[in-house]
């Protein structure tokens, strides 16, 4: 006959149960401390570059090339900027101010060291003259601005009055990339009394430019 098991029975059989021991795997235990670690090593990255911000200049509106920079051009923000980064801090603000504008300044923009300078281009007395020239016209080491050249006349369609091909003493300022023909622009300072003459000889492509000393 079978016997109906009574709950004091069960009860007593329940208590006899053990639970299984909790075991934490020994990689789950690694990879949880290594993300702990990580979080802290972000926050503290977060942290840091938060806490570093550098006061500096950036355009308030538009400044175009050559024109002197005045107070109301400017603004400061605090950034975190990172060390490969060149710009100008808010504490040199008032060296700024009266120097011109080496390229155009946007509104908005960072301002950097390389967009200022302290002399304007083309000074009175001077002129810009561009002129397209090929690869075998200038000098294979190439030119940058600043450099010392002659833009001599390679015929004489020009001359001085006496029968010779007439070259001008010039400066570099700028040097553009080779255009789709291959033409290099150069941009060369000259004095306001050459400026034509240089750019009719431009325009015939009868200029080679030959580089003097880069000695000072």
């Amino acid at each position: 006959m079978l016997q109906r098991s009574t709950p004091s029975r069960v009860a007593s059989r329940a208590t006899h149960v053990r639970p299984l021991p909790s075991r934490r795997s020994p990689v789950m235990l690694v990879v949880s401390i290594a993300l702990t670690a990580l979080g802290a090593l972000i926050a503290w990255q977060v942290y840091g570059i938060a806490g570093h911000r550098t006061p500096v200049l950036v355009m308030a509106r538009n400044v175009p090339l050559g024109q002197q920079l005045q107070a109301q051009d400017l603004r400061t923000v605090a950034l975190g900027l990172d060390s490969g980064v060149r710009a100008v801090e808010a504490t040199d603000k008032s060296a700024v101010i009266g120097k011109r504008a080496a390229v155009d300044l946007k509104a908005g923009s960072l301002l950097a060291p390389a967009h200022l300078t302290g002399t304007l281009v083309p000074a009175p007395g001077q002129v810009v003259v561009s002129v397209a020239l090929k690869p075998s016209q200038l000098p294979a080491r190439g030119i940058q601005p600043g450099d010392r050249v002659v833009a001599a006349a390679v015929a004489p369609a020009i001359s001085n009055g006496q029968g010779a091909p007439a070259d001008h003493q010039a400066r570099v300022d700028r040097v553009g990339e080779p255009d789709a023909d291959g033409l290099i622009v150069v941009d060369l300072v000259v004095p306001a009394g050459e400026g034509s003459a240089l750019a009719r000889q431009a325009a015939d492509g009868k200029i080679a430019l030959i580089l003097q000393s880069r000695a000072r």
